[in-house]
């Protein structure tokens, strides 16, 4: 049987402020230097009514010393005796959240002081929502820079159709990523929590069914920053597992739409944008393994062995699949000057 050794609780009760109890939970394992930044952010929210959560998956540095030195009643820990995977310490997050919605805040992202303040003000407007989305920026650590959130142009911050906020994610008109997403913690829990089978992107096939439930919150501003680098668990999949994850994460919301949507014009038009997406990512997972050294003919080979999934991208991604054939140090160059420009431009 597992052995989890959690701190004793110092939480005390919750003063008078009107919203929810919100759970911030950190899964973490041997980042004791992150973790400090991302709990530091944590602690500086100005909304009040919420616990961090740490599950620390039997780290060996020093992370439990560290969390052992942090003297604040919001803070929680729970340690795992031995390391039980990735996804199974997401799942540890949801099973201990004492919170009426969590955030799941993988240790090297952050959020912004405000983060819970324009999520719940959302959430009072419409106190049965399933999911609040917020933007969230990009920090390529590979090319030291920071992408800036896309900001959606026909949808303000507040409630919508939770359909309507998913497709300007699938059109790739805003920036969402799990850091940046409060979900209501028992319909979490009721739908069997973080989906194990999707070892790239169990984050997407967690939040973004449940704007399929009826209405969604929308915050169309910069409320968090995701990390992207090589040094991951994601990073250490194979080439296969990641093209194949994004085809089963589109084909599993195109599923949710066709049974909670009674619209079938709009169940065609969610599993069409799901599929793009999809692909246009896919083509990003291929570029990163063209840059970390995948050479032209196995890149080709994946690419062939997936087309019946890439083959929905539209002409952009066939554009970026060309530019994969060029010598790696133009591609490197490419990135650079792209990511440059769009960092300038916001």
């Amino acid at each position: 049987m597992l052995q989890l050794r959690e701190s004793p609780s110092r939480i005390t009760p919750v003063d008078q402020q009107v919203g929810p109890l919100v759970t911030i939970a950190i899964p973490t394992f041997n980042r004791a230097s992150l973790l400090r930044d991302c709990i530091d952010r944590v602690l500086a929210q100005t909304y009040p009514r919420f616990e961090l959560l740490v599950c620390d998956n039997a780290s060996d540095d020093d992370t439990e010393q560290m969390l052992a030195g942090i003297d604040d009643q919001r803070l929680r820990v729970v340690r795992h005796e031995t390391n039980i995977g990735l996804l199974p310490n997401w799942n540890s997050c949801v099973e201990h959240a004492r919170g009426e919605y969590i955030v799941i805040l993988p240790d090297d992202d952050v959020i912004a002081p405000k983060f819970l303040e324009r999520c719940v003000a959302v959430i009072n407007q419409h106190p049965n929502l399933q999911v609040v989305v917020a933007l969230s920026d990009v920090e390529l650590k590979e090319f030291d820079i920071t992408v800036p959130a896309q900001a959606s142009r026909v949808l303000a911050t507040g409630v919508h159709d939770g359909i309507d906020v998913l497709m300007e994610f699938l059109r790739g008109h805003i920036t969402v990523t799990m850091c940046s997403v409060v979900m209501r913690t028992a319909m979490l829990r009721e739908h069997g929590g973080i989906p194990q089978n999707f070892p790239h992107t169990a984050d997407v096939a967690a939040w973004a069914p449940l704007l399929l439930f009826g209405q969604a919150g929308f915050v169309n501003e910069t409320c968090a920053s995701f990390t992207h680098h090589n040094d991951s668990e994601t990073g250490r999949l194979s080439l296969d597992q990641l093209l194949d994850d994004g085809w089963k994460v589109a084909e599993l919301i195109a599923t949710v739409a066709e049974q909670r949507v009674p619209d079938q014009a709009k169940v065609e038009q969610v599993r069409a944008n799901a599929l793009r997406c999809f692909a246009r990512r896919g083509m990003v997972v291929l570029s990163d393994h063209r840059r970390n050294g995948c050479g032209v003919g196995d890149l080709l080979n994946a690419a062939w062995r997936f087309r019946g999934h890439l083959r929905h991208g539209d002409p952009a991604s066939v554009a970026r699949l060309a530019l994969l054939l060029l010598p790696r140090r133009v591609i490197d160059q490419l990135h650079r000057l792209k990511h440059a420009v769009e960092a300038r431009s916001a």
